[in-house]
C-alpha cells in the first residue's frame, strides 16, 4: 500500500488543487467491477483524469467501470489503482539476462519489441508516462506538449511506474520512436534513473524517415554506459525477418556463438549456425545447461528430446559427422555419419574426426550436457 501511494503521489498533488477533497461523484449509471477483472488502457487513464479535472469531453463515460475501490465515487485513488492496472511495476521475469525497454505512443515501436521477444525470449518493460500522451500532445503542427518537451533538453517527463532495478540484466535493448529527429525526453528520464556503467545498451527506433544517429549520440553523452552498440532504425513496415537479421548481426551474439558439449569426462566445443533456431537454442542455454538422454537411431545419429520446442528453419541437408541438428522442432541430434533429410542445422562440433566422435558417443544410450560457452574475445 505504501508503494502504491508513493507511485501516485504526484498525481494526487496535481489534482488536489482542483478537486474538493480529491474526489468527485461517480457517474450515476456506472458500475463497480473488481479491478483485477478489467483491463484498462491509457485512454481510460486520460478519460478518468479529465473527468476528475472537470475537463469537457465528447466521450460518453456512462457505464464506465471507474470506481475501482468501490466507494461509490470516482477519486484520485481510483486513478492510482487504474494506473497500477495499466502499467506493471516490474517486468515478467524469464531468467533472461536481456531486457527490452521501450516507449511506444502509436504502436510502431511496440511491434518491433514483440518481434524481439519472440526471437529472443528476453524480458520486457514498457515505459509509460505518468501523464499519458494524447493525440493532441503529438500534433507537431500545433504548440503541442511534445514540441515543448523536445525543444527543451532539460525536460524529464515522469514515468508512471518505474522499475525497481535493472541490476540483474547484462544487456538493455532500448526502443523508442523518433520525435523531431531525437529520442523522446522520457527516454532520457529512464536513462538517468539507473546505473548503466556495466551494461551493454543497444538502441533501436522507429520513424517515417529520420535516422537514429542523433539519438544515439544523445544517449552516449547523457549517462556512463559500459558498452553502447550501434543501433537500428526500423520503418513501420518492418517484418520479423528484418528484426531477426539485425539482431543476429549484433556483435553481442557473435561473442556467444560457441557451445560446450559434455559427455562423461569428455568436453567438446561447437559453433552455432547463423539462424533463428540456433539463436533460440542459445537463449534456452542462457537459463542453464540442458541435459538430454540420447539414443542411437539409424546407425548415424544420437537423438534425444529437448525440454522445449525451438523455431524451425528446415532445409534439405546431407549431414556430416559432428553436425548438430534440430529435428521436428523438439528433438536434438548429433550425427556421426551421413543422412539426407529436411532438417534445421543448429551447429557443428569443432575439430573432431568421425572416429573420435564415435568413441566419445559410444554405443547405445548416452547422456549429453549442452551449455553455452562464451568466447574469450
Amino acid at each position: 500500500m505504501k508503494k502504491l501511494i508513493s507511485v501516485c503521489l504526484s498525481v494526487t498533488i496535481s489534482l488536489a488543487a482542483l478537486l474538493s477533497c480529491g474526489s468527485s461523484d461517480v457517474m450515476s449509471e456506472s458500475s463497480t467491477v473488481p479491478v483485477n477483472e478489467v483491463k484498462y488502457t491509457s485512454e481510460d487513464l486520460q478519460y478518468l483524469q479529465d473527468f476528475l479535472l472537470a475537463k469537457p469531453t465528447e466521450t460518453n463515460l456512462h457505464n464506465k467501470s471507474y470506481d475501482l475501490d468501490g466507494d461509490g465515487k470516482w477519486t484520485t485513488f481510483d486513478l492510482c489503482l487504474m494506473r497500477q492496472n495499466v502499467v506493471g511495476s516490474t517486468p515478467e521475469r524469464t531468467d533472461s539476462d536481456t531486457l527490452v525497454v521501450y516507449f511506444s505512443r502509436t504502436g510502431n515501436t511496440e511491434k518491433i519489441v514483440e518481434y524481439l521477444i519472440k526471437l529472443t525470449g528476453a524480458d520486457s518493460y514498457v515505459i509509460e508516462a505518468a501523464i499519458p500522451y494524447t493525440d493532441d500532445d503529438i500534433k507537431y503542427q500545433n504548440d503541442c506538449r511534445a514540441n515543448r518537451e523536445q525543444n527543451d533538453k532539460t525536460v524529464r517527463p515522469e514515468i508512471a511506474d518505474p522499475l525497481d532495478s535493472i541490476g540483474s540484466y547484462d544487456t538493455i535493448l532500448l526502443g523508442y520512436p523518433i520525435w523531431w529527429g531525437q529520442e523522446p525526453r522520457i527516454i532520457d528520464t529512464f536513462l538517468e534513473s539507473y546505473d548503466f556503467s556495466d551494461k551493454t545498451v543497444i538502441p533501436f527506433c522507429t520513424s517515417a524517415s529520420s535516422g537514429i544517429a542523433t539519438s544515439e549520440k544523445n544517449i552516449a553523452e547523457l549517462v556512463p554506459i559500459g558498452s553502447q552498440l550501434a543501433g537500428k532504425r526500423f520503418p513501420a513496415s518492418a517484418t520479423i525477418d528484418d528484426v531477426s537479421e539485425w539482431y543476429e548481426s549484433l556483435p553481442l551474439n557473435k561473442a556467444e556463438q560457441n557451445l560446450q558439449i559434455t559427455v562423461g569426462d569428455k568436453v567438446m566445443t561447437a559453433t552455432l549456425a547463423e539462424n533463428s533456431s540456433a539463436q533460440a537454442f542459445a537463449e534456452l542455454l542462457k537459463k542453464g545447461a540442458v541435459t538430454v538422454d540420447m539414443h542411437d537411431y539409424g546407425s548415424f545419429e544420437k537423438v534425444g528430446e529437448l525440454p522445449e520446442a525451438l523455431p524451425r528453419n528446415d532445409e534439405n541437408i546431407t549431414t556430416e559427422p559432428g553436425d548438430i541438428i534440430l529435428y521436428l522442432g523438439s528433438n536434438i541430434t548429433i550425427y556421426y555419419d551421413a543422412n539426407t533429410w529436411n532438417f534445421t542445422r543448429l551447429g557443428h562440433i569443432d575439430n573432431i574426426t568421425q572416429s573420435e566422435l564415435k568413441t566419445i558417443l559410444g554405443d547405445g544410450d548416452v547422456t549429453i550436457e549442452f551449455s553455452l560457452r562464451r568466447n574469450s574475445t
